[in-house]
């Protein structure tokens, strides 16, 4: 028989695995800058994180609570300019990889494939500030086209469609210094085929997210970047019995931006939670980003 304290660690596991959607939107410094109009931008990510303690409630009940995730994503867009200084970039992410569990976690087994698609238009508007400020709006929507199966506790797809509203601001103090601020919140329909010891409805509480990065070039090729971010909400409900599960995290990430020649960026960036409510806490994150810009 499974344990309370059993059931709360996988509970707050599965959350963390299903926010690996959430993790392939994250933002990275730099991305609400406005892009030049009628240029086609290719992306690929590698994204590695790694933890063994697991928190629930606030309160840490093991460090042998191992959970991996690598995971590939795949990233397309094109701009267009609609009106002066007004831009929209449709483009979609398509992740793929696998997460690996150890320790009290094993149970739930080591799932991979192919992550739900998200489908996303950010509108970026040119301010008329001294050094051309950055507003912007996106609105997100991740569909349940991921690798799902109903027989395992653990899946790389969500089984559930997922809409995300995310607005920026760049502001530019001159031409080295800049901070990008960004706010969302998640929205989510129910996966009414949610393995939790039986086959169930799981719902979820919307998420709200907030992130501050603060960027300074080096030179016009050279940038680096440090940012604070933090999520809240999310609680989920198994049919309508709530797993107190919600959302309380704060994490930092450091970052590295240089292009090798114009048209072509590499980006690494390290980082870590620093606070977790509930979830394994993810002690390491590195991604490493390369974008080619085609005119």
């Amino acid at each position: 028989m499974t344990s309370k304290f059993g059931l709360s660690l996988i509970s707050a596991a599965l959350f963390t695995c299903m926010s690996l959607s959430a993790e392939a939107l994250e933002v990275n410094a730099g991305d609400y800058e406005q892009f030049p109009s009628g240029a086609t931008i290719g992306l690929l990510y590698y994204q590695h994180g790694h933890g063994d303690e697991a928190y629930v409630r606030g309160n840490k009940t093991t460090s042998d609570a191992k959970l991996d995730t690598n995971v590939g994503i795949i990233r397309l867009l094109h701009v267009y300019e609609i009106a002066p200084g007004v831009t929209v970039d449709p483009q979609f992410l398509l992740p793929v990889g696998g997460i690996s569990t150890g320790g009290v976690l094993a149970p739930l087994g080591s799932p991979g494939g192919v992550g739900d698609i998200i489908l996303a238009a950010p509108f970026k508007f040119k301010l008329d500030t001294e050094f051309h400020d950055v507003f912007a709006i996106t609105p997100y929507l991740i569909a349940p086209t991921g690798t799902y199966d109903e027989n395992k506790p653990l899946n790389f797809g969500t089984n559930r469609w997922q809409g995300v509203i995310q607005a920026a601001y760049v502001k530019h103090f001159n031409p080295v210094w800049s901070l990008d601020l960004v706010g969302d919140v998640a929205f989510y329909s129910d996966n009414t085929r949610y393995n939790s010891g039986g086959i169930g409805r799981l719902s979820q509480d919307p998420q709200f997210e907030l992130l501050a990065y603060l960027r300074y070039k080096i030179d016009p090729a050279l940038e680096v970047a440090g940012g604070l971010g933090g999520k809240i909400g999310g609680n989920q409900s198994f049919e309508q019995v709530s797993l107190r599960n919600s959302q309380g995290t704060t994490y930092g990430r450091l970052a590295v931006a240089y292009f090798a020649e114009p048209t072509f960026q590499i980006q690494a960036m390290i980082g870590r939670d620093l606070t977790v409510e509930n979830g394994t806490r993810q002690a390491t994150f590195v991604q490493l980003r390369l974008a080619k810009i085609f005119p």
